[in-house]
């Protein structure tokens, strides 16, 4: 390989999906009220979907939603992956329903002999989860 060509990694990907979530305000409720009350339900619905695998962790600050999974390899490595589901205000309409649109971060990467390699192979990987975290964004309800 020659050292000025960049290295492949098909290890991460940040993707909005095909769902949005919708909500209706009460009267004089803030939007980021909202936000939080959707993040709870995306957070009860990861942990829901990982069962016995991983736990969603919330921060209410930046309306996020964390996964890690990791997943034993026959070779002893462990894949880890990485997800978050960043919840973005995308319009409020005048009837006061706020649109709401998750970002996907998704980072997948071997541990072995407690260092971090690059999962060069791991394209498929990201894209089998973002239509995961799709499948259960999709039947959030607020």
């Amino acid at each position: 390989m020659n050292q000025d060509e960049p290295v492949a990694f098909g290890g991460s990907s940040s993707v909005t999906v095909g769902v949005s979530l919708r909500t209706r305000l009460s009267p004089g409720e803030p939007p980021r009220r909202a936000i939080q009350a959707l993040l709870r339900s995306v957070g009860k619905a990861l942990s829901a979907h990982f069962e016995g695998r991983a736990t969603a962790r919330l921060d209410a600050e930046s309306a996020t939603a964390t996964v890690t999974l990791r997943i034993p390899e026959p070779e002893g490595s462990t894949k880890v992956c990485e997800l978050s589901i960043t919840l973005l205000a995308d319009e409020l309409t005048q009837d006061e329903e706020l649109v709401v649109v998750p970002r996907i971060r998704a980072e997948i990467y071997r541990r072995k002999d407690d260092i971090d390699w690059l999962a060069s192979d791991a394209s498929a990987d990201v894209d089998q989860l973002a239509g995961e975290i799709e499948d259960v964004l999709s039947a959030v309800s607020p």
